[in-house]
C-alpha cells in the first residue's frame, strides 16, 4: 500500500485508471481483487485527508481478515455488476470455478433468457441445502415479467397495438436495450420481437419524470433510488440523460400491500437479488413494474474516482453513495448468507 499512496500523492487520483489497467494486465486475479478491495474502499472516503485515507486501509485490512468469506459467481463474473462492489466493500473473495470452496453460489449471466445451467444444477443435487441464487430466474423478457406482474398486481402495462387507441411505448422485448418509443395506435402490424406497453404517466414535476429502481434481496429492499429524467429522454441511459438521483425509504415509497405485492412478484420471477425498475402513474396511482434485471450494473455504487468530475453530478453524493452501499451490504449479509435469520 505504500506504493499505491506513493503514487497517489505524486499523480493524484486520476492515476487509479491506469493504475488498475496496469496491474490488470501483469497481476494475477487473486492479487488483483485484493487491490480493487482496497481501491474500491479507498473511494468511499468522503474526507480524503490522508489520515482518513490510511484509516480507511486499516479497516479494510481488518475487514479481509474477518469475513473470510468466499461467493461463487457462474456461470459468468460480474466485473461491474453491483453485487460484486458490494463484495469488496465487504472483504470478501470471489471465484469462478465451481470446484472452488464458497460459502455462497450466485448464478450470474447477463441475458434475457438463462436456462437452468448443468454445473449449477450438479451443485444443488450434490447438496440438496446449497440455496443458490436466482437460480430460478430464467427469464426477465418485458412478456414474461409483465405476465408475473399480472398475475401479481391483477392489471397489466402491456396492450394490443392493433385494437388499443391512444398512445403507446414499443420497445424491444430483450433486457436492458433502453430502446422505448413512443407511438400512436391502433397500428396495422406488430413487429416481432418487440411489446407494446401503456404510456405510463411518471411526471412529477415540469419536465421531469420519475423511476424507481428498487434493490431487492431476497425479502429486503434495503431502499429505493429515485432517479429523475427530462421527459424527453425517459427512455434513456443513465449515464447519458439522468438528471439526479437521491436515495428513500422503501415504506415513504410504497405502502405495505405494495411492498408485500412487490416482493412476491419477486419470489414469481425467481429473482432472489436484482433490482426493478418500477413508475407510478400520475393518474391512477398504480403502480408498474416494467423491468427486472437480474445482473444489476454498479452505476450508482461505481467509484466515483473513476468517473469524470462532469460525469458525477448526474449520481449520488459521496454520503449518500456510502450510506446506499452500507445497506445494500447489510442486506446482502442478511438475506443471501444467512437466511434463516428472516
Amino acid at each position: 500500500m505504500k506504493i499505491v499512496f506513493a503514487l497517489l500523492r505524486l499523480f493524484g487520483f486520476k492515476s487509479i485508471p491506469a493504475i488498475a489497467k496496469l496491474l490488470q494486465t501483469y497481476i494475477p486475479f487473486p492479487l488483483l481483487h485484493l487491490y480493487r478491495t482496497y481501491k474500491y474502499n479507498l473511494s468511499t472516503v468522503i474526507d480524503r485527508q490522508l489520515s482518513n485515507l490510511f484509516r480507511n486501509q486499516v479497516v479494510t485490512t481488518k475487514k479481509l481478515i474477518a469475513n473470510r468469506k468466499t461467493i461463487l459467481f457462474y456461470p459468468e463474473f460480474p466485473t461491474s455488476g453491483a453485487i460484486y462492489y458490494i463484495c469488496l466493500f465487504l472483504g470478501y473473495n470471489v471465484t469462478n470455478n465451481p470446484e472452488a470452496a464458497f460459502d455462497l453460489c450466485i448464478k450470474w449471466k447477463d441475458a434475457t433468457f438463462s436456462p437452468k445451467d448443468y454445473v449449477l444444477f450438479r451443485l444443488s443435487v450434490q447438496n440438496p441445502i446449497l440455496s443458490i441464487v436466482n437460480i430460478n430466474c430464467e427469464n426477465i423478457s418485458k412478456t414474461y415479467v409483465d405476465r408475473v406482474f399480472h398475475t401479481v398486481f391483477g392489471y397489466s402495462v402491456t396492450v394490443d397495438p392493433l385494437t388499443y387507441t391512444g398512445q403507446c411505448v414499443m420497445k424491444s422485448d430483450l433486457n436492458g436495450q433502453h430502446d422505448g418509443k413512443i407511438i400512436a395506435c391502433p397500428i396495422d402490424t406488430v413487429e416481432p420481437g418487440i411489446v407494446y406497453n401503456k404510456l405510463i404517466d411518471n411526471e412529477v414535476e415540469d419536465g421531469k419524470v420519475l423511476l424507481l429502481r428498487v434493490p431487492v434481496f431476497k425479502y429486503i429492499i434495503p431502499f429505493v433510488y429515485l432517479k429523475y429524467f427530462p421527459v424527453e429522454h425517459r427512455f434513456g441511459r443513465s449515464f447519458a440523460h439522468l438528471i439526479s438521483v437521491r436515495l428513500a425509504e422503501a415504506q415513504d415509497i410504497f405502502s405495505e400491500v405494495e411492498i408485500s405485492k412487490i416482493l412476491c412478484f419477486c419470489q414469481k420471477l425467481g429473482l432472489d437479488y436484482g433490482e426493478l425498475d418500477i413508475l407510478r402513474d400520475r393518474r391512477d396511482r398504480r403502480l408498474y413494474i416494467v423491468d427486472a434485471n437480474n445482473t444489476p450494473s454498479a452505476t450508482m455504487i461505481y467509484n466515483p474516482l473513476d468517473l469524470p468530475l462532469d460525469k458525477q453530478k448526474c449520481f449520488l453524493s459521496p454520503s449518500d453513495r456510502l450510506i446506499a452501499l452500507q445497506k445494500l451490504a447489510q442486506a446482502f449479509k442478511t438475506a443471501l448468507l444467512n437466511p434463516s435469520k428472516l
